[in-house]
């Protein structure tokens, strides 16, 4: 990843964390004074080297790990603010990434039981005694990281 790049991803993750919605590379060529089709080059960059995570076929962002850029079922609220995680452990991944506490509202995938967890200085303090299941080992996460 070169100077560029790392700027813009870390344009993206600022942009995101305040607004909850991913910049369109016209967004950030605007923003960085650069022509948009060498900043869609760059997020299919980011994409290949899994700095993100962008829509098939596309350059519209799905996935700035730990957020969401599409609605999901693990909704988590930090700082007065709300974001959509990519699954249950991502997003006890945003308070971590945001510096605050945080609370997360999902759903078990087995059961679709309400689960509500709570982070308060950077520990897990309610949901605690639950299990995360991962059904695919991590080394197959990339093979398709939006099931996964």
């Amino acid at each position: 990843m070169d100077e560029l790049d790392l700027g813009l991803r870390n344009h993206l993750y600022a942009s995101f964390a305040q607004t909850a919605n991913a910049a369109t590379p016209g967004d950030v060529a605007e923003a960085f004074g650069l022509a948009e089709e060498d900043v869609a080059d760059a997020y299919r960059r980011l994409h290949d080297a899994h700095a993100l995570v962008l829509e098939p076929g596309t350059t519209r962002i799905r996935m700035l790990n730990p957020f969401s850029a599409v609605e999901t079922q693990h909704r988590v609220e930090a700082g007065g603010r709300s974001w959509f995680a990519n699954c249950a452990w991502d997003a006890l991944g945003i308070p971590g990434a945001l510096h605050t506490d945080g609370a997360v509202h999902s759903r078990c995938p087995d059961c679709g039981e309400q689960l509500e967890l709570e982070v308060h200085d950077g520990e897990l303090v309610r949901g605690a005694e639950l299990l995360v299941h991962f059904i695919v080992p991590a080394r197959h996460w990339w093979d398709d990281i939006a099931f996964t």
